[in-house]
Parts: structure tokens; sequence; C-alpha cells
């Protein structure tokens, strides 16, 4: 009597090379997943750095375009301007108020201070001649160390 090879199945050993097969083909697809998510991650935090430093600069090359008054201190810099008539003075500093261990920019508007720009680990503000500043900003990743670097001309208000 002749058995049919269909009817009896598959062998223990036809089993194994499936399994091992399938094994090679998810490893090589989770490990193709797995270098692609780091890829994006990386990409997603230094697209955050250069944006926390962008906006960083945004904000204070304007504070420093519109002031009637700049003192840089070493750690604060101090932009006094006028509003409607009124002197009104601005603090612009690193500092790590929501103890989160990242150092924020903060403008302190009115004695209440708001976060511009989180993640940033240098602030220099330095008057190159009356009326012309040098604005300098560092942010550090683990992998890099990113530089923003901008010459304003401080225009005076004419209230």
């Amino acid at each position: 009597m002749s058995k049919n090879k269909n009817a009896s199945g598959m062998t223990l050993l036809e089993v194994l090379i499936s399994l091992v097969i399938i094994g090679v083909i998810v490893s090589v697809i989770f490990t193709f997943y797995l270098s692609h998510y780091r890829l994006n991650q990386s990409i997603i935090s230094e697209m955050e750095l250069d944006y926390s430093l962008v906006r960083a600069g945004q904000v204070l090359a304007a504070a420093v375009r519109s002031a009637e008054d700049i003192y840089w201190d070493g750690k604060n810099l101090e932009v006094t301007y006028c509003y409607k008539g009124e002197l009104i003075t601005d603090s612009f500093y690193l500092a790590d108020k929501d103890k989160n261990g990242i150092q924020d920019l903060y403008r302190e508007h009115l004695a209440v201070p708001n976060p511009v720009a989180s993640g940033l680990t240098f602030f220099e503000a330095k008057e190159i001649k009356r009326g012309l500043w040098q604005l300098s900003l560092g942010a550090e990743d683990s992998k890099k160390d990113l530089k923003w670097t901008r010459k304003v001309r401080q225009i005076v208000c004419l209230d």
C-alpha cells in the first residue's frame, strides 16, 4: 500500500527549516526597523535643538532691535524698550526653573518669567560697537554641539 505524501503532513525537519527561515526574515526586518527608528529619533532631536536655537535667536534679536537701552552683566541681558510712551525692562537669562535638568532661556517681562526656548547651554551678548550687538547661543545634545550667532543693530524707539 502506497501512502500519499500529502496525506502524511509535514515532517519535523521541514517544520524546523521553515522556523529558521522565518526567524532569519523576522530578525532582518526587526534590525531594519530599529535602525530606522534610531535614525528618526536622532533627526527629531537635532531638529528640536535647531528650532530652539532659531526661536531663541528670533526673540533676542527682536528685543535688541527695539531696545532703548541694553545691559549685559555676563548672565542676564536686560533690555529696556519703549511701549506706549512707557519704558519697560525685560530680562533674558538661562535657568532650570522647571527642574528637569535642561536649561531654558527665560524672558522676564513685568516680573513674570516666561520660557522662550529649551535645551540651551550657552548664552552671550556682546556690544561690538555702539548700537551693534553680537548674540551667541549654544545648544548641546549627547551627539552634537550647535551654535547660533548673529549681529543685530539696535534701533532707537521714536515714541
